[in-house]
This record gives structure tokens, C-alpha cells and sequence, in this order.
């Protein structure tokens, strides 16, 4: 009798080692300064995508992926954004995060409170 073994997945274990193995990809490239130059908001990104895994920290990894993907597009001045026009948009991303959270910590602790 074979018993099955589960194992349980570290996805923050899982998502480092995934990372290393892009960073050395990266460096094999030999393009490495070029990359990070042009990329480095998106070490944020890679920062906030492990905090979703748990639920305590959810809203941290959202905070941070949305101020990478906003530095993201004003540092490769996508969609015509610079520094200078762009901060309307964070304080967009910022209210509605403010907004979203209220409302889902409300519908949470009236659930709670039944």
C-alpha cells in the first residue's frame, strides 16, 4: 500500500527561484546593465507578486505592483507619459486603491460581525 504524498507548494520559494533563474539568464545575455537601467521599477513588481499569495498581505503586493507598473511607464515614457504629466494618474491608481480597499474591509468586518 502506497500512501500518496501531498506535498504543499512555497509559492513565494517557487516565485525567488523563478527570479534567480531570470537573473541569470539576464546575465548570460551579457546585457545585464542595459536591462536594469531600463527596467529597474519593475524589481517592485517582482517585490509586490509574492504578497498576493497571502491574504494579510494582499493589498501591500497591489500597492507595490501598481507604483512599479506607474514608474514602469513613465520611466520608458509609454503612451506619451513623463514624470510631469503622469502624477495625475498615480493619484487616480491611489484614491481608487483607498476606495477599494474601504469598501471591501467594510463588506468583510459586516460579514464578520453577523
Amino acid at each position: 500500500m502506497t500512501e500518496a504524498v501531498h506535498r504543499k507548494i512555497d509559492p513565494d520559494s517557487l516565485f525567488t527561484g523563478l527570479v534567480l533563474v531570470g537573473v541569470g539568464v539576464a546575465f548570460l545575455t551579457g546585457d545585464f546593465g542595459h536591462i536594469v537601467r531600463n527596467f529597474w521599477p519593475m524589481i517592485l513588481v517582482l517585490l509586490g507578486i509574492p504578497k498576493l499569495f497571502h491574504r494579510r498581505t494582499i493589498w501591500t503586493g497591489l500597492w507595490v505592483i501598481a507604483v512599479g507598473v506607474w514608474l514602469q511607464l513613465v520611466h520608458l515614457h509609454l503612451f506619451g507619459m513623463r514624470y510631469g504629466n503622469a502624477w495625475p494618474l498615480l493619484l487616480i491608481v491611489v484614491g481608487a486603491g483607498i476606495a477599494l480597499r474601504a469598501l471591501f474591509d467594510a463588506t468583510g468586518e459586516k460579514r464578520d460581525e453577523s
